[in-house]
């Protein structure tokens, strides 16, 4: 026979659960927000990397945010035409990001040579105000950049050119 004390023990852990993945969940929907609308919007409603997406992240020091799942979109691919069907589109050879926050961050990509397998990039420094450009190299394709804070304020990233 099981206790009804026992039974209503289990509701809390499940709450404390629910409001933690809640908050995680809106923490990470401001992720790809923008200020107003954007001059690239097909390439939003699309997913795709574009210039001027950006990737925000409040995670403490030391923990990395998926730029790629939370601002920037799908990273694998460039399309020229907003239709984006499978004849105009190519593998991404590089993106470059601009820190516009006002404490260093650390990014680095994740690439591979077909999906399935993927390599960690080497971790730059972006100083406030700085740029740099990711290249996963010829024939690989970009899936993902990461972003980690350095002081474990928020952190920021906007992409400034994809090709």
């Amino acid at each position: 026979m099981k206790s009804a004390r026992r039974e209503n023990a289990r509701w809390p852990v499940a709450g404390t659960w629910a409001v933690v993945l809640g908050l995680a969940a809106a923490g990470c929907s401001f992720a790809g927000r923008t200020g107003g609308p954007p001059d690239h919007a097909g390439d939003v409603a699309a997913g795709r990397v574009s210039a001027g997406r950006v990737c925000r992240s409040a995670l403490p020091r030391g923990m990395e945010l998926s730029c790629g799942t939370y601002g920037f979109g799908d990273l694998r691919y460039v399309c020229a035409d907003r239709r984006h069907d499978g004849a105009r589109c190519r593998r991404t050879s590089q993106v470059t990001v601009r820190n516009p926050g006002r404490a260093t961050v650390y990014v680095s990509y994740l690439a591979g040579p077909r999906p399935g397998v993927r390599e960690e990039g080497p971790r730059q420094a972006v100083e406030p105000g700085g740029e740099t450009t990711l290249r996963p190299g010829a024939g690989r394709l970009l899936f993902d950049i990461t972003l980690r804070g350095g002081n474990g304020g928020p952190s920021r990233l906007e992409v400034v050119r994809v090709r």
